[in-house]
């Protein structure tokens, strides 16, 4: 069974449950732009500005080890024209081929602490990122909850949600018991007081 047959075919059966599940309980179903509110609510911005700013801590960061990492290169070439120079005598040349050996074992180490410095950065950024975006989403599934409990609904649906196929799971609603624009101004609320 291919996987849009296997999610029909899912998404039938957890419809004939709801609609068999006896003519006293009464199903009412919202829909919800998940993505819309997640974009729109002001600590989602908020998050954003913040981590571009740590962005740009790194790359200021960054850049100064590159220009540190270029410094070093451009000693150990002056090294080895030196080392490399008809008229330097055998004593200098044996000077300065263990001052460039030592050059080079500070370039590994700059390399090597760029490359960390790299890694550490891009796993807390990516961390953060996650870590906020779960605490966002809980908040609009907290407030979601909220609203449906209080407007009687039994369940409310992603109208953005995709499957694994890239195609939408919801084939259709009429939007008729959407609430996306209540959980918005619901989170957005408090913004100015907030910020």
């Amino acid at each position: 069974m291919n996987p849009i047959t296997r999610i029909l075919s899912l998404g039938l059966i957890c419809l004939s449950i709801m609609l068999g599940t006896g003519a006293t309980a009464q199903t009412k179903i919202a829909t919800l732009d998940l993505q819309k509110v997640f974009d729109g609510y002001w600590k989602t911005k908020q998050i954003s500005e913040n981590l571009q700013g740590q962005g740009k801590e790194y790359e200021a960061q960054r850049e100064k080890l590159v220009a540190q990492y270029q410094e070093l290169n451009e000693a150990f070439r002056l090294l080895r024209e030196a080392i490399d120079d008809p008229a330097a005598s055998s004593a200098g040349k044996e000077k300065r081929t263990k001052e460039a050996d030592a050059k080079l074992a500070e370039i590994r180490e700059m390399e090597q602490t760029i490359n960390d410095y790299d890694n550490t950065t891009r796993t807390q950024i990516t961390e953060t990122q996650n870590r906020m975006k779960q605490n966002i989403v809980r908040e609009i599934r907290e407030t979601v909850a909220g609203i449906a409990r209080k407007e009687g609904y039994n369940m409310v649906l992603d109208t953005a949600a995709l499957a694994r196929t890239d195609t939408p799971i919801l084939l259709f609603h009429d939007g008729t018991a959407d609430v996306t624009e209540k959980v918005l101004t619901q989170m957005n609320a408090g913004a100015s007081q907030a910020q």
